[in-house]
This record gives C-alpha cells, structure tokens and sequence, in this order.
C-alpha cells in the first residue's frame, strides 16, 4: 500500500511539475510572440525584423509567407507553419537535432506566419533531476518501510505466535495424558459387556469411548503436526505402503459390507516417514468407508503420472455437496453436522491428511458428485 502510494503521488509531483514547466515556457513564448508581432502592427516587416533582433538569444525566431518562401529566414516548422495560416495559432513540441523545441506559430498577416521557438533542454533536465530523485528517494521509503513493517509485524505476532505455540503444546500433553483413563474405561466397559452380553449401556459405553479415543488421537496429530517436530524421510515403495496399511481396513470394510480394492503399481519410490503415510492411507480409506453404503465399493489406485506417484481413494457413497467442497480440508469442517455425528467423524481426518501431504512436498486435490461418490487424489513426487 505504501509503495502503491508513493507511486501515485511521484506520478502527481512528476505530471504537475511537467505542466508548470511547460506552462512557463508557454508563457515566456507569448510574450516575445506577442513583443515581435505589436513591433510589426507598429512599422511592418521591418520593423519586426529589427524587433526579433532582440529577442533572448534562449529564443529562436522565423518570419515564413505563405508560399513558403522565407521573408526572414528559413521556417522553423513547415507543418507548425501551415497549421497557424488556417488556424491562427499553433503550439507544439518538435524534434530538433539540438534536442526537443516548444514552438509557436502565429499568423500575422494573411501571408505571414511568426514562428517563436524554444529549446526544452533545460525542463528536460529538470525533470530528469526530478525523476532520479522521486525514484531514489522513493525506493529508500519502501526499503525503510519494509524493515520497519517487519519489525513491528514481529513484535506485534510474537504474542500470538507464542498462544499458537502454548495451545499446541496444551493439545498434546492433554491427548496424550486422556488415552490412560480411556484405555482403563474401555477395558472396565469391556469387563461389563463380558458379564452382561445384552447391557445396552456396557455397549454404549465402549462405543463412544472408542469415539473419544479417535478424536484424542487425531488431536495429538493436529498438534504433532503444527509442532513440526523432526521426522525421518526415508526413501519408501508407496505401493507397498498402501498395500500394508489397506490390511487393517478390509476387515472394517467387510464388517460394513463395502468391497475394497486395491490397485498399486510397484517401484514407486518416494521420499517420506513410513508412519505418517500410513496414517494418511488409513485416514482416506476410513474417511471413504464412512461415507458409503452396503453394497458399496471403495477403490484404492496408485500409479506414476508425469514424474509424481499418485494416490486415488474412490467411492460409491453419498458425495459431497458442491458448496461443501472447498471446506473438507478445513479443521473441524463437517459439511452435514447430523450425518457426521453419526459417523462419529470429528472433521480433523482431513485435514490432517492435508497436513501430512504437504510435509511430503505434495498436494491433494478432492472431487465428488452428490449422491454418487467422491474421489480424493493425492499426488508426491517421486524420487529421482
């Protein structure tokens, strides 16, 4: 904004210099015009002759008729010069070999055309100096300025840079200090539904116990995440990583009766922490098997394409509303608040998977027609 600022009111300074500039020499050109021709009024041609004498040597001074033929000297400007026989008067800029000249055409007699010049050589000088000043002084603002806007920038962040880093630091310590007492509550519900196999509450119990027990885990993740703490990359055969982790979610797909198919094109060697790829596959697939219905397909492709490996997670299930689409990526975005409580999804899977996407040097990309399925691509670069 300010560089923007400056530059428009350089731009003002510089225009409104150039006019008044121009103004004056204008003017100065009027008055000798108008000092030769009450000389010619006065006492005819030659009288003017001995009055253009003693113009300023600044100015130039050409007496033409209308035949072109000089009755002075030679026309300063010919087309300057038949402009002012049918106008009266013409003003203009010409090129000359001594640099730029303002000149005036009057016509004093139907015949004669009284031809004032000069040189704009010093007003191009003047505003060159002008120029170089506007651009320097200028330029030295912005730099003061963005050193300064820097400073107070950080200054002004570091509080809440430091409240980010705190609420971070209190989301991890506190998931991590809940998964004791969850562990203890689900292995006492567990107890329960063992000596009372019909308890409704023992049941109900261990299901949201296992609910909270996803939401504490994607928390940790969040927080591990924005905490960037050291990862180690390895170099790693996605379609094995895929294929590994895909093992713990057939049985959850044919508990649903969903069909899981997986597809993967071996020796796609790409740079990344094991861990943190399986989470991403597990988060795609439970995101994708969530949302689809018995009887409903779920297909895990990974292939090479222009130089990247990439991930495709496709299902049949209810898609995504298109005005939801551009949120799924989101912390805590849930497009149907009713249908994801059901789902017991907390909306953080996502938007870790985007986190650790990025952390991989990559993107992903969702697409989805509502009532037909959703497709979530992710695409890494493969090592070289």
């Amino acid at each position: 904004m300010l560089a923007a600022f400056l530059v428009v009111l350089g731009t003002a300074v510089y225009l409104v210099e150039k006019h008044q500039l121009l103004s004056n020499v204008n003017h100065g050109l009027h008055v000798q015009a108008g000092r030769i021709e009450a000389g010619f009024i006065a006492g005819g041609l030659d009288r003017i002759i001995a009055v253009s004498d003693t113009a300023p040597s600044a100015y130039t001074v050409s007496v033409t008729d209308a035949t072109g033929e000089t009755s002075r000297n030679t026309a300063i400007n010919q087309s300057s010069a038949r402009a002012a026989l049918i106008e009266g008067t013409d003003m203009r800029t010409v090129s000359a070999p001594g640099g730029p000249l303002r000149v005036l055409s009057e016509r004093i007699s139907p015949t004669l055309v009284l031809q004032v010049a000069r040189s704009l050589e010093p007003e191009e000088e003047a505003l060159d100096h002008l120029l170089y000043v506007l651009l320097l002084g200028g330029g030295a603002a912005i730099v003061i300025a963005a050193i300064g806007g820097w400073f107070l920038a950080g200054k002004a962040l570091a509080p809440v840079q430091q409240a980010f880093e705190r609420q971070n630091v209190f989301v991890a310590d506190a998931s991590h200090e809940l998964r004791t007492p969850l562990a203890v509550i689900r292995a006492n519900a567990e107890f329960l539904q063992d000596r009372e196999p019909a308890s409704e509450e023992a049941s109900e119990i261990v299901s949201e116990t296992d609910r909270l027990s996803s939401l504490v885990d994607s928390l940790l993740a969040v927080a591990r995440g924005d905490q960037n703490g050291a990862v180690t990359y390895d170099e790693l055969d996605l379609g094995a990583v895929v294929e590994g982790s895909a093992v713990s979610m057939r049985s959850l797909a044919a508990e649903r009766g969903i069909a899981l198919d997986i597809s993967a094109t071996p020796e796609l060697r790409v740079r990344g922490s094991r861990e943190q790829l399986r989470q991403l596959v597990v988060i795609l697939i439970d995101n994708a098997l969530r949302y689809t219905g018995t009887g409903g397909r779920v297909e895990v492709d990974v292939a090479g394409r222009d130089g990247s490996a990439v991930m495709a997670v496709t299902d049949t299930g209810i898609g995504i509303p298109r005005e939801a689409l551009g949120h799924v990526f989101e912390r805590f975005y849930r497009a149907d608040e009713a249908r994801n409580r059901d789902s017991g999804g907390a909306g953080l899977g996502l938007a870790i998977a985007e986190k650790l996407v990025e952390e991989h040097g990559g993107r992903i990309a969702a697409e989805s027609t509502p009532g037909e399925g959703s497709t979530f691509t992710v695409t890494l670069p493969l090592v070289r």
